[in-house]
This record gives C-alpha cells, structure tokens and sequence, in this order.
C-alpha cells in the first residue's frame, strides 16, 4: 500500500499529470453543458461558448489551487481568462472545421478537446505562472540586431 501511495504521490508531483485531472473535470463540465444545450437544437457555437463559460469558472479555480498550485488572485484570473480566450477562438475554428468536414456535431467536440488540450497547456501555465501578457507582447517585439562589425 505504501508503495501505491509513493507511486501516487509522485505522478502528482509533475504538473502536466494534474492539468490532464484539472482539464478532464473541466472537460467534462465543458462537454455535459455541451451536449445538454446541443440537444435541445441550440446552435453548436453558442453551445460551445455556453459550456465554455461555465467550464472556465471551475477550472480557474482547480487550475489555481490543484495544478499550479498559486494563490487565485485578480491579476491571475485576467490572464486566465485572456489564455482561454486565445483557446476559445482556437476550439471554435476546430470545432468549425470539423462541422465542415462532416463530423457528427456531438462528437466534434471531443475531437476538439483533444487536439487542443497541449496548446492549452503552455498557455494556461504561461498565464498562472509567468506573465502571459509580458510573453505574448514579447512575441509581437523584435530585438535589435547587434552589429558585428
């Protein structure tokens, strides 16, 4: 038993494996909301963004507290929310192209989920651990050249 514990322990020690929980919950959240507004022949896109307002609330806050374990905190929540909008606008041309292609339009999603879940790692952490807003503007910013001349 001790061992399973250790073992336990220690798989929750590396952050990604508590984002797949934290994510998992979310998108379960996310996707129950989904289908439950998809059924009742609400259009798929303001179904999707329907889910994706409530999921985001629950998921701050297990993102904060489980898997990056840092204080919620305004400024953390602003860049939480610009992170998932980045995702948000990254799932919606997902989720269009597969609706284009033919996919069944309740299963598009989780199709969706699983394509974008890795982009969505980096950004998320980006914005509760490091300043999200100082690397995305750092992205649009050219060093200068040193001359070696």
């Amino acid at each position: 038993m001790h061992k399973i514990k250790h073992w336990i322990e220690k798989l929750l020690s590396y952050s990604f494996i508590r984002f797949m929980f934290v994510g998992g919950t979310a998108t379960v959240v996310n996707y129950s909301i989904y289908l439950s507004l998809v059924y009742t022949d609400v259009d798929p896109n303001l179904a999707y963004l329907a889910a994706f307002s409530v999921s985001i609330v629950c998921n701050y806050f297990l993102s904060s507290y489980i898997t990056f374990q840092v204080k919620p905190q305004l400024k953390r929540a602003i860049q939480f929310l610009g992170a998932h909008l980045i995702n948000l606008g990254n799932e919606l041309i997902l989720l269009n192209g597969m609706l284009y292609i033919g996919i069944n339009k309740f299963y598009a999603p989780l199709l969706v989920f699983l394509m974008a879940f890795p982009i969505n790692f980096f950004i998320v952490r980006y914005a509760l651990k490091g300043n999200f807003i100082k690397h995305i503007a750092q992205l649009f910013q050219f060093k200068k050249q040193k001359n070696s001349a």
